[in-house]
Formats: C-alpha cells, structure tokens, sequence
C-alpha cells in the first residue's frame, strides 16, 4: 500500500528576481514500511524533498499525498499540527535540548501530540528506552552522551509518539563508521519488527546499501529509480 505519493511535484525558491529549480516536476511513490533512501550529491534536491514530505516546506506545483492526505493543500498551521502528530524526525545533528535528561527529550516530544496518564507515559517511555538499549541513559544530559547514543536517544524520540513515518536526514553524517552501523542497524531492525516506514536523505553507501527503495536525484530530478520488493534486506 502506498504511503507516500508525489505527482509532478516542484520547488520553486526566489532569491530576488532570481528562481532556483530545487526540484523539477518529479513523481515517485513510497510503500507502507519502505525503507527508502532519496540519494543525491549535494543541491540534488533530496532535503527539500524530504522537507515537503514532513510538511516542514511545501510544493509551488503537484500534490503530495501521505496516508490518503494531500498535505499540500494545507496552510502552515495544519502543515505543523500534520508534522507533529504524524511524522517522526531524525536529525544529522540530533537536534536534542542540552538542558533536559534522556527522558525528558522523549517526553516532550509525546505531550506534544498526545495526552497520556503519567503511568501510561512512564511505561510507554521506559519501554521504548529498553527495546533501543538505553535505559540506563534515561537520567543523562545530552552533552553527557556520545554521539551515537545522542542518535538513539533521537530514534526514540522519532518513535514514541507511533508516527504513520520516519524521515531521517544524513543521520550518521556525524558518525564514525562502526557506530554509523550500528546506529543504521538499530533502524533496520525496526523496520523489520515493527514495519515502521523510514525515508533518508543520503548520499552514505552504506544506507543506500541497506534501502528497499532507492530513488536517485540529480539536478531535482529523477535520475533513476531501484526497487527491491523482497521482505528483507
């Protein structure tokens, strides 16, 4: 079933009188639990369309549908209660707030979108930290973490409000190598246990590797397209 839909969609940026063609009238579609990867050199156009599919920017031309939805009718204050609600994050640089523990992160990010008794939250919270391996982080402080425990601090934040996505943008860019896979590993296993539908943005081989779905950007077009319809990597 597909999840994501892009039909002729474009970006269009002005810089003064200038107009920059980010991405090109480009169509493709993403199954439920994909593991996808939109690969690209740099300026290819792969963030800002990973940016329009997590209703952070949206499309000058086209239409893109998630869920049934078509996000790209929605003005700026429903494309916000969209993103929060439906779609979880993974940033390149964490993105975590330094002041809260490991916990806090996680929490917050669940009374965002949704309103649970304090049991059900501690519950939910402490067993997501257990299945990722970092319950004995929860009372930690980010700048206390290395990088790859920030990252999977990160995924578990992604994760616990149950979004229909998860959009992940370079996320072992900051990585060493072994933790980059081990990091990459973890979401592998999640999409295979839990059928959670991951999108990157990525030029790193070792995702790409890794993809069910590879679709290659050049120039904010498509330059091509690989599927592999196996149940497994």
């Amino acid at each position: 079933m597909t999840i994501v839909e892009a039909k002729k969609i474009t970006k269009i940026y002005k810089h003064g009188k200038v107009e920059v063609r980010a991405i090109d009238d480009i169509n493709f579609k993403i199954d439920r639990g994909d593991f996808a990867v939109i690969a690209g050199p740099s300026g290819s156009g792969k963030t800002t369309i990973l940016n329009i599919i997590g209703a952070m920017d949206s499309v000058t031309q086209g239409k893109i549908i998630i869920n049934q939805q078509d996000i790209s009718v929605l003005n700026k204050d429903e494309r916000a209660d969209f993103r929060r609600d439906k779609i979880g994050f993974i940033f390149q640089s964490y993105n975590l707030i330094p002041v809260l523990t490991v916990y806090e992160n996680i929490e917050f990010a669940l009374d965002l979108c949704k309103k649970h008794s304090p049991l059900e939250k501690k519950d939910k919270i402490h067993r997501l930290l257990r299945e990722l391996g970092i319950f004995q982080l929860k009372d930690r402080r980010p700048p206390e973490l290395s990088g790859g425990q920030q990252q999977r601090v990160a995924i578990a934040r992604a994760l616990i409000k149950d979004p229909i996505l998860v959009l992940a943008d370079e996320p072992t860019a900051n990585l060493d190598t072994q933790t980059g896979k081990e990091v990459l590993d973890l979401m592998v296993k999640i999409n295979l246990e839990k059928k959670t539908t991951f999108i990157f943005s990525s030029h790193d081989i070792m995702i790409i590797e890794k993809a069910r779905r590879v679709i290659k950007l050049r120039d904010g077009k498509i330059e091509g397209e690989e599927y592999d319809s196996k149940d497994g990597f």
